[in-house]
């Protein structure tokens, strides 16, 4: 098979869906010989949150591991060994899913893992999703890796990620996510993300009210080691355009350049779950300081206007971004917006509407789950009770273009027309980009003139 033969195969893999359950992955990564046994493993789980949360621990472990090589002399320890990460989905290159020591695993070594993969993977009946953990698994354990954090899928309990068994496990804010699969309520669904939970292990939850309950509950039936943030002493500060801050937890502040009072909560998660993997405290600061988490409330400067760029997938999720636009003074004229079709007869739509006065409604490209433009702004004209002013358009690049438009317009005549608080050139408009993170990575590749990638968006 040549290299092009396995990346179409594993592209179509999508297509077939999601199946909660380990004995495939189990199964996997017995016949490749235990690969993830190589390295010591962290699950991030929860709803929203999750990415962020891997991307700052990855960060703090790095500088840690960095701080140490330059502490080491030569004769003494070895080198420390690198960190990876594992995150899905990617928002626009595929390779983001997989770095090692905040870098993409190079295209070879990604390829032979896939390659090594591929024939276990087939004969086991295996999905997609677990046959990214396993390249993951593979392809890190072959690049030397020490600790390797990697974001939950679905769930918990029954995802392909818990088929390791992680030393550190976090779960983050936890709400309606999922239904069909999780529960249909945060109690059930929090009851399948506390399955990452190990006896005896180090656990780190950013949860709240019932969500809490149940995974402080299910920490104390297995066993692990549970700190939660709201009882450790952190104070959670939002700095608007500056980022957020936690102060309390060490001898001194950490910062996050991430926007969003939200994000507070995800940094001080991050933090107590890098000491609990014995990080210091100099390390946690730098590694919070250097973060960098693309499309999670991104700002960008493109085409006279700045574009806010976030993944609000989900109500809660979109609720916490209108919130956030609201505390930084962001007053977007016009919001892009693109869902999947399982989200389009749910409250996000509602939830959407709060972005802008001005929608424009989208759908990506190369994602076959979008749902078309007319169908969308059908939905957010019925659940906006007629405020605003909707409009579709289905090419992602003449969505963006009709955003920027009517967010450079100058003011209408007459109250509350469209326009009537536009910015002078010397400030230039809002414009958000949300929803789907198909439709945000593909809005950022346009908006930075780069080509969106071909690989189709199914998960």
């Amino acid at each position: 098979m040549s290299a092009d033969d396995d990346w179409t195969w594993v592209e179509r893999l999508q297509r077939f869906g999601v199946h909660p359950g380990l004995a495939r992955t189990r199964a996997l990564f017995a016949a490749l010989g235990d690969p993830q046994d190589a390295f010591e493993v962290a699950l991030v789980a929860g709803t929203n949150g999750k990415g962020s949360t891997v991307a700052l621990l990855d960060a703090m472990l790095r500088a840690d591991v960095a701080r140490r090589a330059r502490a080491t002399r030569p004769g003494e320890a070895p080198r420390p060994s690198p960190v990876a990460r594992f995150v899905s989905p990617h928002l626009t290159r595929f390779d983001e899913r997989f770095t090692v020591d905040g870098r993409a695993l190079p295209e070879a070594a990604l390829a032979a893992a896939l390659r090594d993969v591929r024939p276990h993977a087939e004969r086991l009946g295996a999905t997609f999703f677990e046959v990214l953990v396993a390249v993951a698994a593979l392809a890190f354990a072959r690049a030397g890796v020490g600790r390797a954090v990697l974001e939950v899928g679905l769930g918990g309990r029954l995802d392909a990620t818990n088929a390791s068994e992680p030393t550190l496990s976090v779960i983050t804010q936890i709400a309606l996510d999922h239904e069909a699969v999780l529960g249909p309520d945060v109690a059930t669904i929090a009851g399948e993300k506390a399955g990452v939970l190990r006896a005896g292990r180090p656990a780190v939850t950013s949860a709240e009210g019932v969500a809490l309950t149940v995974v402080r509950r299910r920490a104390a039936e297995v066993g692990a080691d549970l700190t939660v943030v709201d009882e450790a002493g952190a104070e959670l500060r939002d700095l608007g355009w500056a980022g957020v801050e936690v102060r309390g937890l060490g001898p001194a502040p950490i910062r996050a350049p991430l926007l969003g009072a939200h994000q507070a909560r995800n940094l001080a998660a991050a933090a107590l779950a890098a000491r609990a993997w014995g990080a210091g405290w100099e390390a946690v600061a730098a590694g919070a300081a250097a973060v960098r988490w693309p499309g999670r409330l991104e700002p960008l400067d493109a085409v006279g206007c700045r574009w806010l760029l976030d993944g609000a997938h989900n109500p809660a999720g979109a609720h916490a971004l209108a919130d956030a636009l609201g505390r930084l003074g962001a007053n977007p004229r016009v919001a892009v917006v693109g869902v999947t079709e399982d989200r389009l007869e749910g409250e996000l739509p509602a939830a959407l509407t709060r972005l802008a006065p001005v929608l424009v409604a989208t759908r990506a490209s190369r994602s076959p789950r979008a749902v078309s433009a007319s169908r969308l702004a059908e939905r957010l004209r019925a659940r906006g009770g007629g405020q605003g002013v909707v409009v579709a358009v289905d090419d992602v690049g003449e969505a963006l273009g009709a955003a920027a438009d009517l967010a450079l317009a100058r003011p209408a005549a007459g109250p509350g027309a469209v326009g009537a608080d536009a910015p002078d050139a010397a400030d230039p408009p809002t414009v958000v980009v949300a929803g789907s993170l198909y439709l945000v990575g593909e809005a950022r590749a346009r908006l930075l003139g780069e080509e969106p990638e071909a690989f189709e968006r199914w998960q």
